[in-house]
């Protein structure tokens, strides 16, 4: 639940992505989004995967938590002054005016941003879900109240990028000064041997996850290069969208992470089963979202993003559908780590980037933003393929036929309803194909007999404490 609270929030960042795009219209936006996706690709590079094996590792040694935080936070912080210097020298070179402004300032937000990231982990790893869930919350509903005041003080780009800076400055000083107080001790040591752990570990992750952020950002700075900022506006709207609805799985594997890392060595069948339990949630989200996509893309992006983005209805069809491959790529990778599977992710990792790259290339100088769009679209599918692919290959076999067969006929029903229900208005129909989605998954017997005794137990406990629900 507070894992579900924390990655939730991200919602409050993607409110303002959409306020963002709205305000700003299609050429600012896409300058903005510009700087993003170039300071993007230098995200890896404070941390390089080390918070991440550092939690796996805490989560099964508790003990070990103080000296891999020291020697982490030390590292840390000699990476930290290399991505700055890299990413200025780079973006300096490369770009001028108010688009060098924002990477500038965006550059010193993402070593802060790094450092936070950091901290989570650590709670992640001590199991203070609840802390993480209120240091974001705080931090994600300043930023979205003073950089939508800045949109409509008329600060522009560079207003809104101030704003990250600053707020991210306070809230990350806030949260090293508690985790140091109430969790733990918190001094960056220097132990060679320690840091060369550190790396040799986070190496894989590192590598998975720049692959990663380079398939959702190196589109954008290609698309720039190759067509213009405007067309990138039109094609990152609906991307926000993408990356918002990425906030699904993560909710599932980061709450899974710790319990999963744990099982893999003495229970490996309890890993096969909370994959295959998370695989049918996923199911159950993305199959609807994607039918949503197909049937109501243009309405959506007209009600969301304004007139001025109706261009972008032609991704949005092709990019709304690809969250559902996108789900189960992402737990399928989630769970590969848990089972120490670190070479396979940096195999399937870097075999879709040089594939999505190659389709960029291919198909954005003749489709412009729409060739970035399916360029996404296919490299979703095959990523989810090959996770799903190494999981069976490693004993973690699941029959996606029994799993996705009953979800499936219930997006039917939701897509069904969507369509014939059009005349109602977006908000309408929306509502009553989930009505109808509800319904279908209780009469195909979607929920197995856990599934309903926890449901049953849940509102009993309700109806007999009322007080529950506040």
């Amino acid at each position: 639940m507070f894992s579900a609270v924390g990655e939730g929030s991200n919602a409050l960042l993607f409110l303002l992505g959409f306020l963002a795009a709205r305000t700003l219209a299609p050429t600012a936006f896409g300058v903005y989004s510009v700087a993003y996706a170039f300071v993007s690709l230098f995200r890896i590079l404070p941390d390089f995967g080390m918070s991440y094996a550092s939690t796996l590792a805490i989560s099964r040694e508790r003990s070990r938590a103080s000296g891999l935080a020291g020697n982490l936070l030390g590292f840390q912080a000699v990476l930290s002054v290399l991505t700055l210097a890299l990413c200025l020298g780079i973006g300096r070179a490369r770009y001028g005016g108010v688009l060098w402004t924002a990477v500038l300032v965006l550059a010193f937000d993402l070593v802060l941003k790094s450092l936070k990231s950091t901290l989570r982990w650590l709670l992640k790893s001590h199991q203070r879900f609840g802390a993480e869930a209120v240091s974001l919350l705080l931090e994600r509903g300043a930023l979205l109240g003073l950089a939508t005041a800045s949109l409509l003080a008329g600060g522009g780009v560079v207003g809104f990028v101030l704003v990250f800076a600053g707020v991210r400055a306070l809230d990350t000083a806030a949260l090293l000064w508690w985790v140091h107080r109430r969790v733990l001790a918190l001094r960056p040591a220097f132990d060679p041997a320690v840091w060369w752990d550190l790396f040799r570990k986070g190496l894989p992750f590192a590598y998975a996850g720049a692959m990663i952020t380079m398939f959702f950002q190196v589109d954008a700075v290609m698309l720039e290069r190759m067509r213009s900022a405007e067309e990138v506006g039109w094609y990152r709207a609906p991307v926000l969208v993408l990356e918002g609805l990425t906030l699904v799985p993560r909710i599932f594997g980061y709450a899974l992470i710790p319990t999963m890392a744990a099982l893999h060595p003495r229970s490996p069948g309890g890993v096969t089963a909370l994959y295959r339990r998370g695989a049918k949630y996923l199911l159950l989200t993305g199959l609807p979202i994607a039918a949503f996509g197909v049937i109501a893309a243009e309405p959506f992006v007209l009600f969301v993003f304004g007139p001025s983005y109706r261009p972008s209805v032609a991704a949005a069809r092709i990019l709304i559908p690809a969250a559902a491959f996108m789900f189960l790529s992402n737990f399928g990778e989630t769970t590969l780590a848990c089972i120490d599977r670190w070479r396979t992710i940096v195999v399937v990792s870097t075999v879709c980037l040089v594939l999505n790259v190659a389709l960029n290339l291919l198909w954005i100088p003749g489709l412009g933003f729409r060739g970035a769009a399916w360029a996404t679209l296919v490299t979703e599918m095959v990523y989810f393929t090959a996770t799903a692919a190494a999981l069976r290959l490693f004993g973690h076999a699941i029959s996606w036929l029994s799993v996705a067969g009953r979800p499936a006929l219930a997006a039917t029903v939701f897509g069904g309803v969507l369509w014939a229900s059009r005349g109602l208005g977006l908000v309408g129909s929306s509502l009553l194909a989930c009505a109808a989605f509800g319904g279908a998954t209780v009469a195909l017997g979607v929920w197995d007999p856990k599934e309903r005794d926890l449901a049953r137990s849940l509102l009993q406990g309700v109806a007999a404490d009322p007080g529950q629900l506040a």
